[in-house]
């Protein structure tokens, strides 16, 4: 029987804590869209909505086991109460409803619960697309699921040789969400941590870091800055506010883990709005969207003016790496500041039937898009990719650009 904590990242368990503790109450709703369903990778070609129904509704049976509960308690540093882990103990996940977007035309999926019962949705409702996609799809094109295993085993060679060339390289696996399958992410990990283990430094899966006996990697995601912001506009306050107080909860609650993701709503308000003490205390700065050399040297200049030494901390990058591109970041910054990578979907679903014919990479998110009511919004780094109602997302803008005082993101 699947294990809950398998279907989960890592960072929804100390982003879980503090969501405990801090807005346990807040009502969230989560939805699932399908970025390629315009474009001719619509979900409902090779799954029914029912059929989905029918696998999301099995997965509703499941329960943390007080093996999983273990695994979680011995992560020590995150400092888990007992009763977040009383919360988890008797958690199962909410109900969820499958239908067709009617913008799209495809499957999409959604949930409204407490904050931390419908965020536990999020790595479960990707992952459950491609176990059910891949196969009809290879079937489909003539092909065998052991034809498309060894030539996905021959591009992780391909991969592992690409990082032991390069041992200054340091990076997690972080594709649970956009995995092939299961099994395929445990084969992956599995042989990232016997053939390249000094370049990694862990997965963002807890059930196979602690199998294999590595790191569990993952600090909070865009969920806590987008639902932080609602709630601050929502209660009369400026939703940037909801950010900046991201910042300093997570700082105050995970010493251990003193990272910042500061794309939520542009790198540059996140980096405006940082105290001294932040700057001081933060060690990591996670990048996700953008331009990452404009985006990386930005941060360098900004500690610079802080008279901080860039080399005394880490750029993060995690935004759609391929394992050349890795390098290329290593080989961009090196000397200049520390880094180190986050690579999804191409560390666990870099997959095909030969060299020359891969299987079609999947774009699906699942994103926290109401909180009591009210809609939250992402102004991504990448032009044209702010999410959120077109209004919500104008106003948003309007305080970026209040705070900023007209600045524009390429001079900030």
């Amino acid at each position: 029987m699947e294990k809950l904590l398998n279907l989960q990242d890592q960072y929804k368990f100390p982003m879980g804590q503090l969501i405990y503790e801090q807005e346990s109450a807040a009502e969230v709703t989560f939805a699932m869209t399908n970025r390629k369903a315009l474009t001719g990778m619509p979900i409902r070609e090779y799954i029914r909505p029912e059929e989905l129904q029918e696998y999301y509704d099995s997965l509703r049976d499941l329960a943390f086991s007080d093996e999983e509960l273990a695994i979680l308690e011995r992560q020590a540093d995150k400092r888990y109460t007992d009763q977040y882990l009383g919360y988890l103990a008797s958690f199962r996940l909410p109900a969820i409803n499958v239908f067709i977007d009617q913008w799209n035309g495809d499957i999409t999926a959604e949930t409204t619960a407490s904050w931390n019962a419908a965020s536990l949705w999020e790595i479960p409702m990707l992952s459950a697309i491609p176990e059910l996609y891949y196969p009809r799809y290879i079937e489909a094109h003539g092909g065998s699921m052991s034809q498309v295993w060894n030539e996905g085993d021959r591009r992780l060679t391909q991969m592992i040789e690409l990082m032991r060339a390069h041992p200054e390289i340091k990076f997690a696996e972080f594709g649970t969400r956009r995995r092939f399958c299961s099994e395929w992410q445990d084969h992956a990990v599995e042989r990232f941590t016997t053939e390249c283990p000094e370049n990694l430094i862990g997965t963002s899966n807890p059930w196979l870091a602690d199998k294999y006996n590595i790191p569990a990697s993952g600090t909070n995601a865009h969920e806590l800055g987008m639902t932080y912001a609602a709630l601050a506009e929502a209660r009369g306050g400026n939703p940037l506010d909801g950010q900046h107080r991201v910042v300093t909860d997570w700082l105050e609650r995970f010493p251990t883990m003193p990272v910042a993701l500061i794309d939520t709503f542009t790198s540059d308000i996140t980096l405006h709005d940082l105290t001294p003490e932040d700057i001081d205390r933060i060690k990591s700065f996670r990048i996700d969207s953008g331009d990452e050399r404009k985006i990386g040297n930005k941060v360098i200049a900004f500690l610079e003016r802080y008279d901080v030494d860039p080399l005394s901390r880490t750029l993060f990058f995690s935004n759609s790496l391929t394992p050349q591109k890795v390098v290329d970041q290593s080989n961009e910054f090196r000397g200049e500041i520390g880094v180190a990578f986050g690579i999804g979907g191409n560390a666990v679903n870099n997959m095909g039937f030969d060299a020359s014919h891969d299987l079609p990479g999947m774009n699906i998110v699942s994103k926290a898009i109401k909180v009591n009511g009210h809609g939250t919004v992402k102004l991504s780094d990448d032009d044209g990719k702010h999410m959120g109602h077109p209004d919500d997302v104008e106003r948003y803008q309007h305080y970026v650009n209040e705070r900023l005082g007209g600045i524009s993101r390429s001079a900030a």
